[in-house]
């Protein structure tokens, strides 16, 4: 455990991709996917990261459930699927129900238990996404705060994003632990002033050494260890 870490006085998780499994929401439509669900989950995800990111460059101001339609609506294109209205609705709502990762409610519980930091969410997607997911994994109870990007116009990485867990808080960034699984996310959270934690679970080699992370762990059951100790009283 690192000083830093240790002097934490909140744990906020990213979403998609690190709380929820939107490939496998995916996955669920395999039926009608066949071989080619897994190609279109990872087309639809790097797509709407792409969308979300050239909408705040260049300032287009636009919710995320419109980017994922968007990037839906390509992917679906791209691998011959075509106009197809009930399965981009099926993928669409899938969406709002992706799973929670089985390795996450238990540490979630077990944060929670302890009683020692708020726990908070920080996600892109709107505030309707993530509330409709949160409920349907049944994780609700489980969270302190649910921040969406939303307000800001803005996506991460943009450090407006990452500055409303501060906020949300009352808190200094640094007394904020940030776990994502996504390195571009790490590094934004990281440049933010975040303690920035890269829930490595695929073994991936490392990027972005100019904002590294605090910390990188390989589940989340690592969590609870490595933020052990009182945090300071508010």
């Amino acid at each position: 455990m690192t000083a830093r870490l240790g002097a934490t006085r909140a744990v906020v998780f990213s979403g998609y991709g690190t709380v929820f499994d939107g490939a496998g929401a995916v996955m669920r439509a395999q039926d009608a996917l066949g071989e080619k669900a897994a190609p279109l989950a990872a087309l639809w995800q790097a797509k709407r990261f792409e969308y979300a990111w050239l909408s705040t460059i260049t300032g287009r101001r636009i919710e995320m459930w419109e980017i994922t339609g968007e990037a839906l609506d390509h992917a679906l294109a791209a691998l011959g699927f075509g106009r197809n209205a009930l399965l981009r609705a099926r993928l669409m709502q899938g969406q709002l129900q992706a799973p929670p990762f089985p390795d996450i409610r238990p540490v979630l519980e077990a944060l929670r238990r302890e009683r020692t930091r708020q726990i908070g969410l920080l996600s892109n997607a709107s505030v309707t996404m993530l509330t409709a997911a949160v409920k349907a994994g049944e994780l609700y109870p489980l969270f302190d705060a649910l921040i969406s990007a939303e307000p800001t116009g803005l996506f991460k990485p943009a450090p407006e994003v990452y500055a409303l867990a501060p906020a949300r808080f009352g808190l200094a960034p640094g007394e904020i632990a940030y776990v994502s699984a996504h390195p571009w996310d790490v590094a934004g959270a990281a440049a933010a002033g975040l303690a920035a934690i890269w829930l490595n679970r695929d073994g991936a080699r490392a990027e972005f050494t100019w904002a590294p992370p605090a910390e990188t762990i390989a589940a989340p059951d690592a969590l609870p260890a490595l933020l052990a100790g009182p945090a300071e009283a508010a």
